[in-house]
């Protein structure tokens, strides 16, 4: 056991190695259990190749800093993925704030390691709460209250480690994506991981933590989710010729995708990016430098995306775009064989729209949009391909895409789905949406009836002007779809207002749309 109270630079490698060798004997776990941000499987196989670009350098030299330095450069230089980026973020992290230090304490680590993660949460532009980023700033904040000056390096390790675990195994609750999947999040693993590599290292230990002995949740076998909206995983690391600030890098890259990282140390431009548009944007970052290294992974090759192929209608299937990964797991009960949740605030081009299509363009092809302009180009690029097997549904409304969809339960023939599509454009579905705003500090109400846009100040009267009796008098349904930030309040008050209507089947369904706190359809 080792008794130091200070770690140098071979007892650091000695360490880093136990981590990697702890991580990678977990891979295949990893890979099985990886779901988030998308399900493509390589979330292990990512962090053991950044992981191991700074084991492959690794030089055991008695100074902390210098056998550091070259680890961190080598991880930095490989990084794979998000979860390989947010690996090499966080080790530059402590690299910096351990700069020229032959020796580390307990006091020294408990600095580097608040820092790094501050460092990490800097570089992601939306961070998402439930991953490894939780595990992260809680495993450390929960360490540093249990820590003081009379510990040892042994027990910085075991209470870190420790406490990284707990929150490990929270994950699972924390993200509605895990949790209809009975999985912890990959990355999350991955870290504790190799924080308890390196605690074995000091314990002597030589045996490996085995995710799949120790009882952690096993990946239900249905899956539970909607591909991606973007489709390419984008990453390149780029010497720059002038040095930029990272905010003008994310000023471009806003609205471009998703699981967007950046930084920027010492005229170096690391960059990782969902997108759906990977050409023209390495095209326009080749002016800002030279590239040192780039990769480009296509989403809809990867064994996850193969299984979702598998159709729920026989020899066609059904593609929809919806605003709300509430609305998108909604439509795909009803259905759908997929649901793309369109990012808030991105309004996809046709080009994209083509390209999120190009996996299911060669069979029979139902498309239904759950708004106007979006519609709009969907028949634009059905009428310039000209394929009989494509149809755009008349459906410009989330209301009008469940309604459409609840009917076709029963048909399961392709001509027949159309056809039935088209005998239903002679049923009139209603449409109004409520809104909350703050303005001069009061709460104020929205509403649209028709061309009509009603404020007020109560939601109840806000709700009784947009959607009274006389209105809804030649409805049979109603649905109301709760946005990502109605209150609980507002919606036991929409529930009690449509539930005293007998005349009226009421359903009430968490869509997680962001531009409107409800939706309100009949049909």
């Amino acid at each position: 056991m080792n008794h130091k109270n200070i770690i140098d630079g071979e007892l650091l490698s000695k360490m880093l190695i136990g981590g990697f060798s702890n991580l990678s004997h977990n891979i295949e776990y990893l890979n099985e259990i990886n779901i988030f941000p998308v399900s493509d499987g390589d979330t292990g196989t990512n962090m053991k190749n950044t992981f191991g670009g700074g084991i492959s350098v690794l030089k055991a030299e008695p100074s902390f800093f210098n056998t550091f330095s070259t680890f961190v450069k080598g991880i930095l230089i490989s990084s794979r993925g998000n979860s390989g980026f947010i690996l090499s973020q966080f080790f530059l992290g402590i690299h910096e704030q351990t700069k020229g230090k032959d020796t580390v304490s307990v006091a020294d680590l408990s600095s580097a390691l608040p820092y790094a993660c501050q460092k990490v949460y800097a570089a992601i532009l939306k961070p998402v709460e439930g991953t490894m980023l939780t595990v992260m700033h809680e495993g450390i904040n929960k360490m540093l209250l249990r820590i003081n000056e009379k510990n040892s390096i042994i027990d910085f390790f075991d209470i870190l480690a420790g406490e990284m675990f707990i929150c490990v195994k929270e994950t699972l609750n924390q993200m509605d994506i895990l949790r209809d999947n009975n999985v912890l999040d990959s990355g999350a693993v991955g870290l504790f991981l190799i924080f308890d590599g390196m605690k074995r290292v000091l314990h002597n230990d030589l045996q490996h933590f085995d995710c799949k002995l120790s009882n952690l949740p096993e990946r239900r076998k249905v899956f539970v989710k909607g591909i991606s909206f973007f489709r390419y995983c984008t990453e390149f690391t780029l010497r720059m010729h002038d040095v930029r600030s990272k905010d003008d890098f994310v000023n471009i890259l806003t609205k471009r995708g998703d699981s967007i990282a950046v930084s920027v140390d010492e005229g170096i431009l690391k960059l990782h990016i969902h997108t759906n548009k990977p050409e023209y944007l390495i095209d326009e970052f080749s002016k800002y430098g030279v590239f040192t290294a780039k990769k480009v992974d296509d989403l809809f090759q990867t064994q996850e995306f193969e299984g979702l192929k598998l159709r729920k209608h026989k020899g066609f299937a059904i593609v929809v775009f919806t605003y709300g990964e509430g609305n998108a797991a909604i439509l795909e009960q009803l259905g759908a064989d997929i649901a793309f949740s369109v990012p808030f605030d991105h309004y996809p081009t046709e080009e994209e729209l083509k390209k999120l299509l190009d996996g299911f363009i060669k069979e029979n092809l139902i498309i239904f949009s759950d708004n106007k302009e979006m519609y709009e180009k969907l028949k634009n690029i059905q009428c310039s391909l000209n394929l009989q097997n494509l149809y755009v549904a008349d459906s410009d409304t989330l209301s009008k895409t469940l309604f459409i969809l609840s009917s076709l339960i029963y048909s399961d023939k392709f001509k027949d789905i159309i056809k039935s599509i088209e005998k239903l454009k002679k049923h009139f579905v209603f449409q109004t949406s409520i809104r909350a705003t703050i303005k001069n500090n009061h709460v104020q109400y929205s509403g649209n009836l028709g061309e009509k846009i009603i404020t007020k100040v109560n939601f109840l009267e806000t709700l009784n002007a947009v959607a009274d009796e006389k209105t809804l008098e030649p409805y049979s349904s109603v649905v109301v779809i709760g946005g990502k930030y109605c209150k609980p309040i507002d919606i036991d008050i929409i529930q009690a207002y449509f539930e005293k209507n007998n005349n009226i089947e009421f359903t009430y369904l968490d869509g997680l749309q962001h531009h409107c706190d409800f939706i309100i359809g009949a049909y």
